[in-house]
């Protein structure tokens, strides 16, 4: 409650090494431009370098299971994203090493493995086709600077992205794939990072109940909630509650506050059916605040963001460190923050940045636009916001890729205020009943 993916091996020189190590923690010096969106369904190569191998094809007349393309070379060199879409994924196992995926239009989805260090931009954020998404590298089973990259649609193996490259030919980065992929082109709205706790790609709900118990309530991706079920008991005592990824799985996690002051971590559990695969402390101090806030990257690092107000009306950003802990804090510029009665963060206007959507005693409803480390001068966006016991969004509850607003009413009526991508707010319309004496909803 907000008041809340083997390449033969290569030699490789000191050069090589330097230039991944100077753009590992320099990225800005290579990073491309990001393009205006595209709409003419046309992947761009997103590396540097020699074909080595294709799906299925060693490239030297051998077969070989492979799923992907690989670019040879390039060691420390950008990787762009081949086309618009949102940041599916930001993780890394034994075989890909750092990887990204990254979802488009058509049912499309690319994967970028072996990269230097993990990808720039946070799951959920929206990128476009040429905009640097990491470096090239060559973590995971390799032993060889190269990109590898695939391409799946509808859940499957894209094959045909072969017919695009050439064995053993150099190809540049940001240059057109030459072939066609059909519906690439179709325009959908851009998803939005959501509190999907049961992992069927659509946002939920979790209530504290006057009993303590944690209460799971399923959304159906357009107007109403699935029937509540029991998670847990015994969370009377946690103070204030809120979502993110914090520890950058692109599983939706929770961040709790308990009576004594505790700050709890509940990491999204990344088996299908939902729940929280571990807890663990992760500060103290944290007692008395009026806002605890989350769900988004408030400071440009690509990584999601806490942020908590004091009653003195101070706000705090915490920098998620991508593992479920915080790594440092900034202090952001701006107006005192106790006079707000309802504070809900998200990335209302879609432009990869956390704002807030901030409601006073009034009822003023106030946008206020994310900008590295703080926000930029606030926007009225709404009048007459009074009559509501709780509030919480910042994701997409409707379906339709814009970042809503959950709010109780006095009745314990739940509504769904749908967002339209700008920071305001369309008709709300009732999903739930009976949530009166729910002590928390996130």
């Amino acid at each position: 409650m907000k008041r809340q993916s083997r390449l033969r091996r290569a030699r490789v020189g000191v050069l090589a090494l330097l230039a991944v190590v100077l753009a590992s923690f320099f990225p800005s010096l290579t990073s491309s431009a990001p393009a205006s969106a595209a709409t003419d369904g046309q992947m761009v190569v997103p590396s540097s370098g020699n074909i080595q191998s294709k799906v299925g094809d060693g490239c030297r007349n051998n077969y070989r299971k492979h799923d992907g393309i690989d670019i040879g070379g390039g060691g420390g060199t950008p990787i762009l994203a081949a086309y618009d879409g949102v940041i599916k994924a930001r993780t890394a196992n034994s075989g890909y090493g750092n990887y990204v995926d990254i979802e488009h239009p058509g049912g499309y989805v690319t994967r970028y493995g072996h990269m230097a260090a993990p990808g720039m931009q946070a799951a959920g954020t929206r990128v476009s086709r040429g905009q640097q998404i990491g470096v090239v590298g060559k973590t995971g089973a390799t032993d060889a600077y190269h990109l590898h990259f695939e391409v799946w649609r509808n859940g499957s193996v894209y094959s045909a992205i072969n017919n695009g490259f050439t064995c053993l030919t150099n190809v540049t980065r940001g240059s057109f794939i030459p072939m066609n992929f059909p519906g690439l082109g179709t325009p959908v709205n851009p998803k939005v990072l959501t509190a999907d706790y049961n992992r069927d790609g659509k946002a939920d709900l979790v209530g504290v109940a006057a009993d303590g118990d944690l209460h799971f309530l399923g959304g159906n991706g357009t107007a109403a909630l699935k029937p509540r079920v029991v998670i847990t008991s015994g969370w009377a005592g946690r103070g204030q509650i809120a979502h993110g990824d914090l520890n950058n799985d692109g599983h939706s996690d929770l961040i709790v506050v308990r009576n004594d002051g505790t700050l709890e971590f509940y990491g999204g559990s990344p088996a299908a059916g939902g729940g929280f695969a571990s807890q663990r402390d992760i500060a103290t101090g944290w007692g008395g605040l009026l806002h605890l806030v989350s769900g988004a990257d408030y400071t440009g690092d690509g990584l999601h963001d806490v942020i908590s107000v004091r009653p003195d009306g101070n706000m705090t950003i915490h920098l998620g460190d991508g593992k479920g802990g915080l790594s440092g804090q900034t202090r952001p510029g701006g107006p005192e923050w106790n006079s707000m009665v309802y504070l809900v963060g998200g990335d209302f206007d879609r432009d990869g940045r956390g704002d807030l959507i901030a409601i006073d005693a009034a009822g003023t409803q106030y946008f206020y636009p994310g900008i590295p480390n703080g926000f930029a001068a606030r926007q009225i966006v709404g009048r007459g916001w009074t009559g509501f016991t709780a509030m919480t969004g910042g994701v997409d509850y409707n379906g339709d890729g814009r970042p809503d607003l959950v709010a109780r009413m006095a009745n314990g009526d739940l509504r769904v205020y749908p967002g339209g991508g700008n920071g305001g707010f369309g008709a709300s319309y009732v999903i739930g009943t009976g949530f009166g004496s729910y002590l928390q909803i996130e």
